[in-house]
């Protein structure tokens, strides 16, 4: 019998191995495979998050960029300058506009704009106005910085879910909402079953740690240089300390385009630092993955720098030093601007204090209801509380100087200080007098060209037309700044007197003292602390070649301020024309061919000569208008430094003796005050 034997029985042990090895090999291979997709899923997802925080972070600084307040000091102010062309600077709630726009200054600008006037000042040293100009920089930069404190406040606020701030035409903007907008636009890109996490979405301010190139350049025509460690792509950093004489520059994160910022360098604050302002944005969220039934939080961040847009400033305004009745050629010889400015010599003697006076409630004499009165206008209490005559030029100086912005030319300004005015002009024909010749008008010009140099110019001028005293602006006012101006008294006999002395022939003297007249149009800045013309340049033909269309409906009030008051009738001690307690009052001249010692137009009225407020007398803002002013795009004035020769009026008479039959021709002064008519 044949047994029959199984051939499992017989079967190898290797066999078995083999089918155990293979089956842990493919489940090995499977889990590796799901872990792989899910790894990449996982990655994908966490790129897919990080492109949308990034959009996020973007999204939010860009909106904050739009922002503005408005402050006392400097009016608007954002991240980004702006011309002026946003429909919500036109007015300002209780408050008198002229209806152009306002420009917006990015606090970096402003920061800026206050180091490089400082540079200036250190510049030309303090023989020559730099003492004093470096003390208004420092009073720029405190205010520059309380302005972007309250920017910051802003923007602080408007980060926060339902926060919102404003733009420069009104508009709301939401920097939060759109943010959440952005993310949400990507988020919606990530691989796999996931979802955002509701008000997982976070907006916080900070700074770099060790900053980052700013939109502010450095210096043009700059004797010395920053160390290579604080500047970046011909710019300053931010969160970098800049010093000066004891004061702190440290400007804020802002570029000139919209940028990602690497998260790794964002901190809430810088350390070392003397002070900062955080405009660096940090964007956090969360986002929830369902990974095959396993829930994930996954947060991603991202930082975003804003961004300013530069403004070139085309024709940020001039300053003029005018001569109507010819430069003063004597001991005290003026044919630089350095000469107005010395700390020693003509300008700075014991007797040549200011008045400063403001007007109020539109501008001086033109608009009803106008006065000018006692001011507080005078920014240099510390170092000259009496208003001296040659620090009231720097001021003028000063303010021209801060229109150009951070573009000045350093090297320009100092240039300009030195520039040599060349020969006086020569006698010119009287015609008004019938005759005789009399020092012909100049004017010296100085504007900031394109690239921050500044052109000089010389024009003939007359006496009009005066320029009117801007609404919460300044006038400056000394008699007898200069008492050697001239080298002798140049007479001019056998004129017209005109009404004051009817019948008589006269005599006009032009004496060897100077009186000073400064109007300054920028020195206080804003639709809140500027007036209606905010601080802006006035429309002036003599360095914009155009002539602006004014008309308003004349009515010249009194103040009610008891204690300040200055009407509008010539006096002592009355309007624009200061009484030095060291000689007599102030003239009233022989009207019309010599006006009062003031320097305002006036005409005979019936027994005495009274202010004529007539706008066609004078240089006046652009009125009725919206948008973009004049003065943006051509030059107006900033601020005019004015000389006024003193004549003396004398009445000749003649008399004969009726004994002898001899005839004798005498003169006899009877008042005092500047050429009106020429």
């Amino acid at each position: 019998m044949i047994r029959k034997v199984s051939h499992w029985k017989h079967r190898s042990p290797k066999g078995n191995m083999l089918v155990l090895i293979l089956a842990v090999t493919l489940g090995i291979i499977t889990a590796l495979v799901i872990f792989m997709m899910s790894y990449v899923r996982l990655m994908g997802t966490q790129s897919e998050q990080k492109t949308a925080i990034e959009a996020a972070a973007l999204a939010a600084a860009r909106e904050m960029s739009k922002i503005v307040v408005n402050t006392p000091q400097f009016g608007y102010v954002g991240l980004s300058d702006s011309a002026p062309n946003g429909t919500d600077t036109q007015s300002l709630s209780g408050y008198s506009t002229d209806g152009y726009s306002t420009s917006v200054h990015s606090i970096n600008t402003l920061l800026g704009t206050s180091l490089v006037d400082y540079l200036v000042a250190e510049d030309i040293g303090p023989t020559r106005g730099g003492t004093e100009m470096k003390e208004l920089a420092r009073q720029d930069l405190s205010s520059a910085r309380s302005a972007a404190d309250a920017l910051l406040t802003a923007l602080q606020a408007s980060i926060t879910p339902t926060g919102s701030g404003k733009d420069k035409d009104g508009n709301t903007v939401r920097p939060y909402q759109e943010a959440l907008n952005a993310y949400n636009s990507n988020s919606m890109r990530i691989a796999g079953s996931s979802s955002y996490v509701n008000g997982s979405l976070q907006l916080s301010l900070g700074a770099i740690n060790g900053g980052a190139p700013t939109n502010v350049r450095l210096p043009v025509g700059w004797s010395s240089s920053w160390p290579a460690a604080q500047t970046a792509n011909g710019r300053y950093k931010s969160y970098t300390t800049f010093s000066r004489g004891g004061n702190d520059w440290v400007f804020a994160g802002i570029d000139e385009t919209v940028k990602l910022i690497d998260p790794t360098k964002f901190v809430a604050s810088a350390s070392g630092l003397p002070y900062q302002h955080a405009t660096i944005l940090r964007a956090q969220a969360t986002q929830s993955i369902n990974d095959n039934g396993t829930t994930r939080n996954i947060q991603s961040s991202a930082c975003a720098q804003p961004a300013s847009v530069y403004d070139p400033l085309p024709c940020p305004g001039a300053l003029v030093a005018s001569y109507p009745d010819g430069p003063p050629t004597g001991a005290c010889t003026q044919r630089h601007l350095s000469d107005l400015v010395l700390d020693s010599g003509c300008m700075n003697d014991g007797n040549d204090d200011c008045d400063v006076l403001t007007s109020n409630s539109g501008d001086f004499p033109v608009d009803g209801g106008s006065l000018i009165y006692n001011s507080a206008l005078w920014p240099l209490g510390s170092l000259d509380p009496n208003h001296k005559a040659h620090n009231a030029c720097k001021i003028a100086i000063y303010d021209w100087l801060r229109r150009g912005g951070t573009k000045v030319n350093i090297g320009a300004v100092r240039n300009a200080i030195d520039q040599d005015w060349g020969a006086a002009p020569g006698m010119v024909a009287w015609a008004p007098a019938g005759g005789g010749s009399i020092p012909g008008g100049i004017a010296y010009i100085y504007r900031f060209a394109t690239n921050g140099d500044v052109t000089f110019q010389a024009k003939t001028i007359k006496p009009q037309k005066y320029y009117v005293v801007g609404e919460k602006q300044v006038i400056m006012e000394s008699l007898e700044v200069l008492t050697n101006g001239a080298p002798s008294v140049h007479k001019v006999s056998n004129i017209n007197l005109g009404p004051a002395y009817p019948g008589s022939t006269g005599e006009a003297w032009f004496e060897t003292n100077y009186d000073m007249y400064l109007r300054d149009f920028g020195r206080t800045l804003g639709r809140s602390s500027g007036g209606k013309h905010a601080g802006e340049p006035i429309d002036d033909p003599l360095v914009a070649h155009k002539a602006p269309d004014n008309s308003a409906d004349i009515k010249v009030a009194c103040s009610s301020l008891s204690g300040n008051a200055i009407c509008p009738a010539v006096f002592s001690g009355g309007l624009g024309a200061k009484t030095k307690s060291q000689g007599p009052p102030a003239g009233l001249g022989a009207v019309p061919l010599i006006g009062p010692q003031n320097d305002f137009a006036y005409v005979w009225g019936g027994a005495t000569p009274s202010l004529d407020p007539s706008v066609s007398k004078y240089k006046t803002y652009a009125a009725g208008g919206t948008g973009l002013r004049q003065t943006y795009q051509t030059n107006g004035t900033v601020a005019e430094i004015r000389f006024r020769r003193q004549v003396d009026v004398y009445i000749q008479t003649t008399t004969t003796d009726p004994d002898t039959g001899t005839t004798t021709t005498s003169s006899v002064k009877v008042d005092d005050g500047y050429v009106q008519l020429k």
